[in-house]
């Protein structure tokens, strides 16, 4: 063919002829914004919420397709409504699929079971109802989880001797653990849920104060998924490094001024998998802890936040 194309059927070689014209979009003298809002809503769909709120800004046509239920629809989680139906601010109503997505960002705290935790006799046993959270990012609408501090089991957690519960500017909750002094560090916890399909990693929302000590050896980071043992690392604290050291050559005391923002220490990853065909969805069940036993040397100065689940 000599990299010529010829035309095809019974169209003369004259009749083939390139129009410039025809390359701009030309439709009549009709805008773009002046076609079916239903038809601008299905093109929204494909884009990112960011995106939809930066497009209803550009005129009223694009503003009334973007609060369209079709488009929020395609941006809400297929198990949305077990979601809501274990929020633990119970039922709500909802006029529009946008006013779901919007709750469902807002860090919703669901309904868990009674867990137990010890005290340092072994022999005092209280309830907690296990909070676990769930938001959407507003950006991406990718699913998080997290759980609070309330919910871990910690050693010694109730003894106001070596642990305080109160809230600290910039906790995700309304009180976070803080420990007073132990030589005990031992904190763990599990979850069980559901996830869209995909790749994820959890890790430890935690905090120094500027007094911290006691940390000179690396802590013992642990994580199973369904029941299978997917990490075991030593991690130093201070600086989050993974380390088979038996000791931070930096020594016990902090030199450095201490950066006291929450943090997070990063423990690992995991994958989810569909569990009903064509689903999206897949169950996983995760248990973590974070422990520091083996020096039996007294430490002070940690804050927990919880745990967070986040897309990868």
């Amino acid at each position: 063919m000599g990299g010529v194309m010829k035309p095809m059927g019974n169209c003369a070689e004259s009749e083939l002829k390139f129009d410039n014209a025809a390359c701009d979009l030309q439709l009549s003298g009709i805008g773009f914004e002046e076609l079916p809002e239903s038809c601008i809503a299905h093109v929204l769909c494909f884009l990112s919420p960011r995106d939809i709120a930066i497009s209803a800004c550009t005129n009223r046509t694009f503003r009334g397709a973007s609060l369209s239920d079709v488009v929020w629809q395609a941006k809400l989680p297929r198990d949305y409504t077990e979601v809501l139906a274990k929020a633990k601010d119970g039922a709500r109503a909802f006029d529009t699929k946008k006013q779901i997505f919007d709750y469902l960002c807002s860090n919703v705290p669901l309904r868990g079971h009674e867990v137990e935790f010890l005290t340092q006799t072994n022999v005092e046993m209280q309830n907690r109802l296990n909070f676990d959270f769930y938001w959407l990012s507003r950006s991406r609408a990718v699913v998080y989880r997290s759980q609070g501090a309330e919910a871990l089991d910690v050693v010694w957690g109730s003894d106001r001797r070596y642990w305080h519960w109160r809230n600290r500017r910039g906790s995700s909750y309304d009180k976070s653990a803080y420990l007073k002094q132990v030589c005990w560090l031992h904190v763990k916890g599990s979850m069980e849920c559901s996830l869209p399909v995909g790749r994820y990693t959890l890790s430890w929302r935690f905090a120094l104060e500027q007094s911290v000590w006691g940390f000179a050896l690396p802590i013992e980071l642990a994580m199973s998924v369904n029941d299978h043992e997917t990490v075991h690392k030593l991690v130093f604290l201070k600086n989050g490094q993974s380390s088979s050291e038996a000791e931070d050559p930096s020594g016990d005391e902090y030199v450095e001024e201490v950066d006291t923002a929450w943090k997070k220490l990063y423990v690992g990853d995991f994958s989810v998998e569909e569990g009903e065909k064509d689903s999206g969805l897949g169950r996983v069940k995760l248990q973590y802890s974070l422990v520091e036993t083996r020096g039996g040397n007294w430490k002070s100065g940690l804050w927990l936040d919880g745990v967070v689940i986040m897309p990868k």
